[in-house]
């Protein structure tokens, strides 16, 4: 069975959840400044008459939000010239947004770093022409954008003329790696570089792991993906010498971090090296030292969850009993199904992963027969959307509706630490554990396991 491997990944999708900046956060107080001018014109084939006022260069926050915030804004004058200073609280990549008279021309990025200035000269409409912004940064960004083009172009050539082969795909691998990777050296200490190095080892991993470590260990500590390098250069280190050689790794890399969630974040990858050893014992106590070395971080509540289910939740250990009304106010205990397989799923009816399962779900119960029981608990706030996608669906099985409000917080979700939807338990006809599986993707091996207990005595 595939229940190791299916844990392990969840690990991986709780770290996706926990490592990085809430997108929804209001912006701290501008700490970086760089300076933008340049000229818009119009083609004259399109308006002969020579005035380009009105043009307005908007750089946000973020974009799509009707409070984004305005990190700096221009109007042209009749010249078509234009200069402002845009101050933004993060060295990095922001919306560029150029419109006139309410209509939008174009949309783009522009990368604000301290000290960095910029020059734009375009003729509009711009059609399929690049807006280039001419300065080491932006120069920097639009490279490391080209490389990413290239490599998709040619990744979709690959497939759509199926020229597929391990050997092809792999020649591309290496080229793009070595053009991201070169970036290092024509813009040093760029925004673009700095994206484009940390993508490069990503890219290498599984195609040529010795060179991923290589180029991992140059990294430098203050970079903002230095979490992620760190990971990619354990798995690699562990597919090339084993598992005690990824930990020496990782304890380097951990040693040579800047902050204290960094060195948290590498501490998480510490649990999962243990996992994949099956070192349950190593593996919590990996936890418990996050938890209590690096308590004032955003990896604090991911260690309390991971502790929780290497010591609650594993395979072989006994489901979390709970009760509950169903959807027909029919007072239901997880024991009443000892002696079945059960499978308990939590979605909620917007989560696109779980309708797409729908059709595999049905077919499992179809195939399994009486052996297997399904109970489906909704998150979903509301009552009605929770009875107006039954109806429309027709779901066999014991369905379940979270209390109004509560959502994840409910008390069993909260038993079954549900962070991801959806979230399906395996549990044998003994009541125990027998396997987890998250988000889409995953009905094959739940099928595989589901038979496999068919067929144990």
């Amino acid at each position: 069975m595939t229940h190791r491997l299916l844990f392990v990944l969840t690990f991986s999708l709780l770290l996706a959840a926990c490592g990085g900046s809430d997108s929804t956060d209001t912006p701290a107080e501008p700490t970086v400044s760089s300076y933008l001018e340049g000229n818009l014109t119009i083609n004259p084939a399109v308006d002969a008459v020579a005035d380009y006022r009105g043009f307005e260069l908007l750089v946000l926050y973020r974009e799509g939000e009707a409070d984004a915030d305005t990190l700096g804004m221009a109007q042209t004058d009749s010249t078509g010239a234009f200069a402002m200073t845009i101050t933004a609280p993060d060295r990095g990549v922001y919306p560029l947004i150029i419109s006139r008279r309410g209509q939008v021309l174009r949309r783009d990025e522009l990368v604000v770093a301290d000290g960095d200035s910029g020059r734009v000269n375009a003729v509009f409409p711009l059609g399929n022409r690049l807006l280039r912004i001419r300065s080491q940064e932006n120069a920097a960004w639009m490279a490391y954008r080209n490389a990413r083009i290239h490599y998709n172009g040619e990744v979709s050539r690959l497939v759509q003329t199926e020229d597929y082969s391990v050997q092809r795909m792999e020649n591309v691998i290496l080229q793009t790696t070595a053009l991201l990777w070169s970036l290092r050296e024509t813009f040093p200490n760029t925004v673009g570089s700095t994206v484009a190095e940390s993508e490069a080892v990503a890219l290498l991993n599984g195609w040529d792991d010795s060179l991923a470590v290589a180029w991992a260990q140059q990294i430098d500590p203050s970079s903002p993906s230095y979490i992620e390098v760190a990971r990619v250069a354990r798995q690699a280190t562990a597919r090339r010498s084993g598992q005690a050689a990824a930990l020496d790794l990782l304890r380097d890399f951990q040693a040579r971090a800047l902050t204290d969630d960094d060195k948290a974040g590498i501490q998480t990858e510490v649990v999962i090296a243990h996992l994949d050893s099956l070192n349950q014992a190593d593996a919590i106590a990996a936890a418990r030292t996050l938890s209590t070395d690096y308590p004032e971080t955003q990896w604090a509540a991911w260690a309390e969850r991971a502790t929780y289910e290497l010591e609650k939740l594993q395979p072989g250990l006994e489901a979390p009993v709970f009760t509950a009304l169903t959807t027909d106010d029919t007072p239901f205990s997880l024991n009443e199904l000892r002696g079945h397989i059960t499978l308990l799923e939590f979605y909620t009816p917007g989560t696109q992963a779980y309708q797409r399962d729908i059709e595999a779900r049905h077919a499992l119960m179809a195939e399994a027969g009486d052996a297997l029981r399904v109970v489906s608990y909704s998150l979903a706030a509301d009552s009605l959307i929770n009875e107006a996608f039954l109806d429309g669906q027709a779901l066999q099985g014991i369905h379940i509706f979270a209390p109004a409000a509560d959502g994840y917080e409910s008390e069993i979700p909260r038993l079954y630490n549900v962070n991801t939807l959806p979230t399906r338990y395996l549990i044998d006809q003994n009541g125990n554990i027998a396997g987890k599986y998250i988000g889409a993707g995953a009905m094959g091996a739940l099928r595989g396991d589901v038979l496999a207990l068919i067929q144990t005595p």
